[in-house]
């Protein structure tokens, strides 16, 4: 998966005699959302709470060898499978969650309660609720791996600005 990333930083990490040049380059890129092409953008409760947040940037750190210039923008490539694997992560697992709390609830109302359903729905909610806190420890772990797999793929330039 590529993206496009405008430089923010960029360090000599290599000493000034070494053969090649070696630069760690901070970048940032501006989350897209496929909302801005969209043509019922205007009545869609999607489109206008993407309008109203606005969209997310992320920051990388890459290390390479290309001479770059801060400012410049520059095609990245992204981990796919870090990208898929974390996707399963925040929509799956909370599901499974849900799930497996109101299973618990239910097989603990039948037994104890007579069958009355509320424990089943705030035992789903809840472990719904803690899946929120295990996956967040899981991509923060992961966040930094992930980091590791980001590649500049190439250099575009400085951006045009248009008066």
């Amino acid at each position: 998966m590529n993206a496009l990333a405008q430089v923010t930083k960029v360090t000599l990490m290599s000493s000034p005699v070494a053969p090649e040049a070696l630069f760690k380059v901070d970048l940032t890129c501006e989350q897209q959302t496929s909302c801005s092409g969209c043509a019922s953008k205007s009545s869609c409760a999607t489109g206008q709470v993407s309008k109203a947040i606005g969209n997310k940037e992320h920051a990388w750190s890459v290390m390479t060898s290309i001479p770059v210039s801060k400012g410049d923008i520059v095609e990245i490539g992204l981990p796919e499978k870090a990208l898929l694997s974390a996707a399963a992560l925040v929509y799956l697992v909370p599901l499974l969650f849900l799930f497996i709390g109101a299973l618990v609830g239910s097989e603990i109302s039948t037994t104890f309660l007579d069958g009355h359903e509320w424990l089943s729905i705030v035992l789903g909610v809840a472990f719904a609720c803690l899946s929120g806190v295990v996956v967040k420890g899981k991509l923060q772990r992961n966040n930094h791996q992930a980091e590791q797999q980001v590649t500049l793929i190439r250099t575009l330039g400085q951006t045009l600005e248009v008066k």
